[in-house]
Formats: structure tokens, C-alpha cells, sequence
């Protein structure tokens, strides 16, 4: 029982936040500023940052929960997030208003490729208490 807790534990940072990815897909067109290309960078920006943050939450369920190597962790981790990132493009060309793009799906695949950065590289970086919260 004790490893299901352990599972539920990690994994479910990561479902939550791809439950919020979809949540906010399903919007018509979500707009952050009237002026275009404004918009276009926060859109984007966002785009990268929920990815990223995506395969970081990914990182740390694999790194907790399973026995894997580094690199296959790390591999797991992008492979996970890019699926979603497809999955996602293809669900907003159900709703009203959005379009599913691959432009889109590569901006989502860098946020990825930055949390797999983050997590294998970058975290070390950070001061001991705050590594310890985000992995």
C-alpha cells in the first residue's frame, strides 16, 4: 500500500497540471492583450512555460516512483510531454474557435526540452531547500 501512496503522491502534480492544460484549451480563443503581437508573446510564453513545467513534473514522478536510469528518466520525461503537446493541439480542433497547430506543438516541445534541461542540469543550481521542494 505503501507504494500506491507514493505513486498517487507524485503522479498527481502531474495529472492535476495536465487537467489544467485541457481545462484552459477548452476555451475559445483565450486573448492576453489587444494589441497582436503582444498577445502572440504571452500566448507563446505560456505555451513554453506549461510544457516546461509539464516535463519537470514528469521528471520528478519518473525519479520517484520508478528505477529508471537518468537518461531514460530524462527521455520518458520529454516523450511524455511531447505526446501531450500532440494530444493537446489535437483537442483544440474540437473546440469552437481554436485550431490544433504544429507550430504550436514545437514551442510546447521546447518548454519540454527546457524542463529536461532544468531538471538534469539547471536544478543544481538552485539553493538546497528550494531543490528539495521542485524535485
Amino acid at each position: 500500500m505503501k507504494k500506491v501512496r507514493r505513486i498517487v503522491f507524485f503522479w498527481f502534480p502531474t495529472i492535476l497540471w495536465m487537467g489544467i492544460i485541457y481545462f484552459l484549451s477548452s476555451f475559445h480563443k483565450l486573448q492576453a492583450s489587444p494589441i497582436s503581437w503582444q498577445d502572440f508573446i504571452v500566448r507563446k510564453t505560456a505555451h513554453f512555460t506549461e510544457y516546461a513545467v509539464l516535463n519537470i513534473l514528469c521528471y520528478r514522478a519518473l525519479k520517484d516512483t520508478t528505477s529508471l536510469s537518468l537518461a531514460k528518466r530524462l527521455f520518458l520525461s520529454f516523450i511524455i510531454t511531447f505526446f501531450y503537446a500532440l494530444s493537446d493541439e489535437y483537442h483544440q480542433t474540437f473546440v469552437s474557435g481554436r485550431t490544433g497547430k504544429f507550430f504550436d506543438i514545437g514551442i510546447d516541445s521546447l518548454g519540454a526540452a527546457f524542463g529536461l534541461v532544468f531538471s538534469w542540469k539547471l536544478i543544481h543550481l538552485l539553493p538546497e531547500k528550494i531543490r528539495d521542494i521542485v524535485l
